[in-house]
This record gives C-alpha cells, sequence and structure tokens, in this order.
C-alpha cells in the first residue's frame, strides 16, 4: 500500500497490513516456487485492503504452510 493511503487507515488496518506484508515478503524469500504460487503471491501483493476473506487466508496458509514459511 502506498504510504498517502496509510495515513487514512485505522489502527487495526495498519496493523492488517503490516502482518500481511511480512507474510508476503516472507514469502518472496522462497526460491523456485511454483508459477501458480507467484501468481497468487502476486493477488495477495495487489489487495485493495489487508483484511483477507476466509478463503484467502486459508488459500495463504496452506502455501506459508507448503513452503515452510509463517
Amino acid at each position: 500500500m502506498e504510504s498517502n493511503q496509510n495515513s487514512n487507515l485505522t489502527e487495526e488496518e495498519r496493523a492488517a497490513a503490516e502482518r500481511l506484508h511480512t507474510r508476503l515478503r516472507r514469502l518472496s524469500e522462497v526460491p523456485n516456487m511454483e508459477g501458480v504460487v507467484i501468481s497468487m503471491f502476486e493477488f495477495y501483493a495487489h489487495l485493495p485492503t489487508a483484511h483477507l476473506t476466509p478463503i484467502q487466508e486459508e488459500l495463504l496458509s496452506l502455501i506459508e504452510q507448503k513452503y515452510g514459511v509463517g
């Protein structure tokens, strides 16, 4: 998210954005990810909000689990 967008966020939204950013940063360090995982990673990186739906959270957690990240 851009810094000017962050200034309009609540403390809870900022914390959620920071947690998501940290999770995605850890995943970005994994070598040799499969193409489908890279596509999903890019999807998460461009979400308009840091609050994940239950299915988005489940999929991201599964990816983290499969790659031993998190």
